[in-house]
């Protein structure tokens, strides 16, 4: 007998072609190659075809197994797959929820095979990001950030993935790619690529970007399209200014650090025509310091963008931007070292990062720096109730920030970096943190928040350490500061142009705090803050500008080839892959054991469904639609739960995130209600929609907030997202659905991952391994159509105990999910006690994460040995009599005794349960 493969591939074509390959061991590999427009009349051939291969290997007596190969087209695997043969499609069944794939496309994203591409790359730096336009139409088609394939937080690195599945979703290939412009605010990309044999030399070493896979493929070099590089700031501009709502206004770019002064200089003094930076326009704007250029010539390190503003206008000639004033701060350690020595220097936002990397030992959790600011003020009284000194955070005296951005001299910028020298917090090893025997009690220092046990009965009281409360007042120090310089500077700017519109760019614009106060006090009559203001937003600057160039250059303003029409309205930002009905099948199935999974397709009913519960106190994940790109869920990839219900915020912290209590959620709201129950100011023209990318925060209305505890943060403030019908009718359609069920126009809104530093979930599997991770605190995953909840261990079908239809089921047999790495390490105390740990990892388990090797602790050696002979062929019964029999030699008639074969019996079930709960074992 031969045994025999039948590999389908697909293949991008106009046609459909058939090959039989014999293999050098005698083993038949059949494929067929499918096209995205398959008549019936095809599908049909495919199946006579199959059907005569299938009779003649049964007639000769061979086995065979059906295959996926991968695509062999020009990009790399096509990352859709197709039905494992046509026969998975029903061509007999009526059931219009479940779509033949024959009968539609492949994929949904798929655009004309003659489409020019213009892509914006945010290369080699952290949030290394792709966008993608058409070069005829200027119309955004695809945007993604590493991120999300990796699974990697701001992952970065090279591009080649990302071009491989952005061509994969359009059905492209690397010829459609016509001009790349590219940004890299640590280096320049153009040239360093230049040599194909260095960067060779460097993959085969293992060094540099050569410690990555596809660091010299055509996918992320790109040599065949026009490539051009522009600066830091000009990049983050972009991004804002061009799909501003607007026609003209004023940018304003905050960042950590941008640009180098020397790398900008030494493209002007080389004429270098791939470059193109704010120096062009030198002697135009106002600097800061006015003689950088001098001083950058003697300084021992470069000095760097730190905070710019630029005017720009839009006409139907295209869009001119020209900066109005730039800041250049100097590098004051050497960029070679930690992080580029990016926590000494002296721009406002690497200063916030250097008080988040004091505080939580990371330089880019400004976010959770910004919620921490607000519980300055709070009280909690002390555990000892005969004491009656409260529990408060102290307000530091002197400001880390004062003085004027935009001054040089006396008035200028100072900084006092005193309250984060030595010993950060994190790293403290303060007394409160132990007991009297020196264990360690306190594991997370700034695990707190301000439930008591008289708001509910379920939570102890939990009390900020000493190190939570020196966080606080740094926290605190740092916000009120940044938003005195900053409000400061583009108060300064505003009155230095003129300009009534406001766009907000950069790191910094993450800071919905001073985004709402600069809406709010200033005067703008319109604020626009892309989804995307951090660095996975340079992507779609360098996209602007290939497609648009810039009117305020002769270079650009004097070329004959006609660009695209202007962006008129912001983009969406569900720009991600589009997962096909297919896809979630598949992932939905490969975890079939340990999911109940219902389809819903009427759009109504499901909305009721996920109201119900979440008004009942549940939380429930909704995953559908392409994914968000920027680092908000705003209703495709969220965790959803009810406003009204304050216990939740510990518990989704504590349970489903598994972070710090004291962190704030946000609402999702109805916009044509937000003004009822949120502060949004006097000032601007329009606030129906003012903060559609949940970019910036604003009070709640004091007689409401008993109604939404929670998503109130202490000091009354919420980080607001609007929601339109227009723009997302779906989320608008659920929330309308809460809104009539409660009288609450708004839902608790926060980002779909449940994994420690793991970003949002990308994938239907992703989405899958979210939820199970989260161990039954996410009580429903709604994807796509299909309603999904975890399926308990069901103990009584494992034993044989479930009747059906009045006849007893067999008992099933418990099976491993696939194979298994065992690794056993060993600890010697210093009374030579020894104590093993065994950890197993199982890649083909639905909760494997690839990120830490996937590895599950297991409770003890009977769980290891359990999990080893969880084969699919033996029964508990099996597995029973097979202990009682090897324990016998050891504690003799003891075995005979009830007691003892129940406390065997009772651990071993337990065990298995819990290696069915970690998707382990099914049955």
């Amino acid at each position: 007998m031969r045994n025999i493969t039948l590999n389908i591939i697909q293949h991008h074509t106009s046609h459909i072609t058939l090959k039989v390959v014999t293999t050098v061991h005698s083993g038949l590999q059949l494929g067929f190659i499918v096209a995205k427009s398959s008549t019936s009349t095809a599908g049909i051939m495919m199946i006579q075809f199959l059907a005569c291969t299938l009779f003649l290997l049964i007639r000769n007596g061979d086995s065979f197994t059906i295959g996926r190969s991968q695509s062999v087209s020009k990009t790399r695997a096509t990352l859709n797959p197709l039905f494992s043969t046509p026969f998975d499609a029903s061509f007999y069944d009526d059931d219009e929820d479940s779509p033949n794939p024959f009968t539609t496309n492949i994929n949904s994203l798929a655009v004309p095979p003659n489409t020019d591409l213009v892509l914006g790359l945010n290369k080699y730096s952290h949030d290394t990001t792709i966008c993608a336009a058409d070069a005829t139409t200027g119309k955004v088609l695809f945007a993604m950030a590493k991120e999300r394939l990796t699974r990697k937080k701001h992952d970065s690195g090279n591009v080649a993935s990302l071009v491989e599945i952005c061509l994969d979703q359009l059905e492209l290939d690397l010829d459609n790619v016509v001009k790349v412009v590219v940004n890299n605010h640590h280096h320049r990309v153009l040239p360093m690529e230049q040599s194909l044999g260095h960067l060779e030399w460097e993959t085969g070493m293992g060094i540099n970007g050569g410690v990555e896979t596809g660091y010299t493929d055509e996918e992320n070099l790109l040599f065949e399209a026009d490539q051009t590089e522009i600066s830091h700031h000009l990049a983050h501009a972009y991004s804002a200014a061009c799909q501003s709502p607007f026609n003209d206004g004023l940018v304003m770019v905050m960042d950590g650090m941008g640009e180098t002064y020397r790398t900008m200089r030494a493209a002007i003094e080389t004429d270098d025509q791939n470059y193109v930076c704010d120096l062009l326009f030198e002697g135009e704007y106002e600097c800061i310091p006015s003689d950088v250029r001098e001083r950058s010539q003697t300084s021992v390190f470069d000095w760097r963008e730190a905070e710019s503003a630029y005017e720009f206008k839009k006409t139907s000639d295209g869009i001119s931007v020209k900066p109005v004033f730039k800041r250049f701060t100097q590098e004051n350690t050497p960029p070679v070292l930690y992080n580029h020595g990016f926590e000494n220097m002296d721009s406002a936002g690497a200063l916030y990062s250097r008080a988040s990397s004091h505080i939580f030992g990371d330089w880019n959790a400004c976010g959770k720096v910004m919620g921490l600011a607000p519980w300055m003020g709070h009280e909690w009284d002390p555990e000892d109730v005969s004491s009656s000194d409260v529990i408060t955070a102290q307000k530091l005296e002197h400001p880390v920030l004062q003085g004027k951005l935009h001054e040089e001299g006396t008035d200028e910028l100072k900084i006092d970096r005193s309250y984060m020298m030595r010993t950060p917090f994190f790293a403290r090893n303060d007394p409160d943190l132990f007991d009297d025997s020196g264990n360690m009690i306190r594991k997370q220092r700034y695990d707190f928040d301000d439930n008591d046990t008289e708001s509910d009965n379920e939570y102890k009281k939990k009390l900020p350490t000493n190190a939570a409360l020196d966080a606080i007042s740094l926290a605190y120090r740092m916000q009120i500061d940044l938003e005195s310089v900053l409000i400061d500077l583009v108060k300064y700017c505003k009155a230095k142009t003129g300009q009534e519109n406001l766009c907000i760019a950069g790191g910094v614009g993450l800071n919905s705090v001073l985004n709402g106060r600069l809406s709010r006090e200033l005067g703008f009559k319109d604020v626009f803050i892309p989804p995307y203001p951090g660095d996975d937003g340079i992507a779609f600057g360098c996209c602007a500008y290939g497609l648009f160039g810039n009117q305020a250059l002769k270079k650009d303003k004097d070329k004959s080839t006609p660009t695209p029409k202007l962006w008129t309205q912001p983009i969406s930002p569900y720009l991600g892959p589009d997962y096909s009905y297919e896809e979630i099948r598949n992932a939905i199935e490969a975890a079939s054991p340990w999911l109940d999974v219902e389809l819903v397709a009427n759009d109504r009913r499901k909305y009721e469904i996920m109201s119900q519960e979440i008004e009942s106190g549940g939380v429930i994940a909704w995953y559908h639609g392409r994914s968000e790109v920027g680092p908000r869920a705003l209703g495709h990839r969220s965790i959803l739960a009810d406003p009204r219900k304050k216990g939740l915020v510990r518990f989704i912290n504590e349970s489903v995130k598994k972070r710090e209590s004291f962190r704030p959620f946000a609402p999702s709201c109805l916009s044509e209600q937000a003004a009822n129950w949120f502060d949004l100011g006097d000032d601007l023209l329009d606030t129906s929609n003012i903060s559609p990318y949940m970019s910036m925060t604003a009070m709640v209305k004091k007689d409401k907030r008993e109604h939404i505890p929670a998503v109130t943060h202490v000091d009354g403030s919420s980080r607001l997202q609007t929601v339109t019908e227009e723009s997302e009718p779906a989320y608008h359609a659920f929330i309308s659905t809460f809104f009539k069920r409660t009288g609450v126009p708004m839902v608790l809104n926060t980002s779909f991952n449940t994994l420690p530093s793991e970003p949002i979930v990308e994938s239907p599997s992703n989405a899958i391994r979210s939820f199970l991770s989260s161990m039954g605190s996410i009580e429903i995953l709604v994807m796509g159509d299909y309603v999904i909840k975890r399926k308990d261990a069901d103990v009584r079908r494992l034993l044989g105990e479930m009747a059906k239809d009045g006849v007893l089921l067999p008992a099933t047999n418990p099976k491993r999910a696939g194979p298994a790495n065992y690794e056993t390490t060993f600890t010697v105390a210093g009374d030579e006690t020894v104590t093993p740990s065994t950890r197993v990892s199982m890649p083909s388990r639905p909760m494997h994460d690839d990120r830490t090797g996937g590895w599950y602790i297991l409770l003890d050696e009977l769980e290891g040995e359990l999990l080893g002979v969880c084969s699919g062929k033996v029964s508990v019964n099996d597995i029973m009599n097979e202990y009682l029999v090897s324990a016998e030699g050891q504690v003799g008639d003891e075995v005979n005794n009830s007691e003892y074969q129940e406390i065997l019996f009772g651990n071993v079930i337990r065990r298995l349960i819990r290696l069915y709960e970690h998707t382990l074992i099914s049955w």
